[in-house]
């Protein structure tokens, strides 16, 4: 298999030496609420979004490929799995084994390779193989994905966590922007900027994450590395090791998809047809807001809408249609379903429109921010920053994509 180059080697070590100083998995495991919340945060995450209950870890072989201190494979042990570890990091590593030795679950470790994802080699085939928020951070992405996916089990999962490029357009801007007013690009010149520009981000970071402010500027903004990934990239290396689409989060299978069982369904029309990610991913590079506050008044349409078909179902009798004479003429059949179907197409054209008001919105932000930042004048550029509506604000694009797939032979 191909090995890595010079320069990929360096930026690698630029990469480690940034985390010694500040490791961005380390969590407050220690404070039991926290704890709580986060099993049931990784739960739900696992379950309800990529269709992977718990016991799908039970008794099983895992591979985690970059597994930083070992927060996610305490979970992982605990539903059961067998684990192989591979983190670069030795001062992640020590904390891995504090921790499993904390929560009594030395005997579920059967190895941790100090060592980098690129240079492990086993003949060991795993159940399921996981890298998280780790490929996008190197120099060669798909590279480290196929030596991943190499130790996978025909029927096995593969467990991504990654930074598409829509996803994060807008913190690439952010380091654009840093790199381009840095005298130079020492952490603390790094730092002085990102504060100054970037503090809504930093401080929402900070309340959601549960990370602590330094952790959350070495992992955004002084990390040596962050390659935006195109999913039709990653299709293409699921296709190279025969591996399948299965899931997603957020979801990137457009709305609609709606094929029987004896053609695509939505797994296979989306490995068939990868491209048609685009309606999702313009949603990440827009993302701001909370999905409620985003459809406000649209969820209120649907509620409207929804009272109305089941008025029609109901005084129509096709929701429960005997064999039997009706007077439709009574009910007026035609004139009813008319009105649903133009309350409908209401909504459709309230939701369309909503995303293309935002998409204008985006682009005007866009060129104000390009105009000003000829300018230099950080506290002009803080001044633009601080009256957009949409870029740069909340979510700030999708902080974080998983993408799983399954090996087919």
């Amino acid at each position: 298999m191909k090995k890595l180059n010079l320069r990929s080697k360096k930026i690698e070590q630029e990469v480690l030496k940034n985390y010694k100083i500040n490791s961005p998995s380390k969590l407050p495991l220690e404070n039991k609420k926290y704890f709580k919340e986060y099993i049931l945060k990784r739960e739900k995450l696992f379950r309800d979004c990529l269709k992977l209950p718990k016991e799908v870890f039970k008794n099983k072989k895992i591979l985690d490929f970059g597994s930083g201190t070992g927060e996610h494979d305490i979970l992982y042990a605990q539903w059961g799995g067998k684990l192989d570890l591979v983190e670069i990091n030795p001062i992640s590593v020590n904390q891995t084994k504090k921790y499993f030795k904390i929560f009594k679950l030395d005997k579920k470790i059967n190895k941790i390779s100090n060592t980098s994802i690129f240079d492990y080699s086993s003949k060991q085939k795993y159940d399921i193989v996981i890298s998280e928020g780790v490929l996008h951070h190197t120099n060669n992405p798909k590279l480290g994905f196929d030596k991943l996916i190499k130790n996978l089990k025909k029927d096995g999962f593969c467990i991504l966590q990654l930074a598409f490029d829509y996803s994060h357009f807008q913190r690439s801007l952010h380091r654009y922007i840093i790199n381009y007013l840095s005298i130079n690009n020492s952490s603390s010149n790094v730092v002085k900027i990102c504060n100054k520009l970037f503090s809504e981000t930093i401080n929402r970071a900070l309340k959601f994450g549960g990370r602590s402010k330094k952790q959350i500027i070495y992992d955004f903004y002084t990390n040596p590395k962050h390659k935006g990934i195109n999913l039709g990239d990653i299709f293409k290396w699921f296709k190279k090791n025969n591996v399948k689409y299965y899931s997603s989060y957020p979801s990137i299978e457009p709305e609609g998809l709606i094929n029987g069982l004896h053609t695509n369904v939505a797994n296979e029309f989306i490995n068939s047809f990868p491209s048609m990610t685009v309606f999702q991913s313009i949603n990440f590079l827009l993302a701001s807001m909370n999905d409620e506050m985003y459809f406000k008044k649209i969820i209120k349409d649907s509620q409207k809408n929804a009272k109305m078909w089941s008025k029609f179902m109901k005084n129509s009798n096709l929701g429960d249609f005997e064999n039997k004479k009706y007077n439709f003429k009574k009910y007026n059949l035609n004139k009813n379903l008319n009105d649903y179907l133009n309350n409908l197409e209401k909504i459709l054209r309230n939701r369309n429109d909503l995303q293309i008001k935002s998409i204008k919105i985006f682009t005007q932000e866009f060129n104000k921010l390009n105009k000003v930042l000829l300018t230099k004048d950080i506290n002009k550029i803080k001044l633009t920053i601080n009256q957009f509506k949409l870029l740069f604000k909340g979510y700030n694009g999708v902080p974080s994509n998983y993408i799983v797939g399954y090996k087919t032979k």
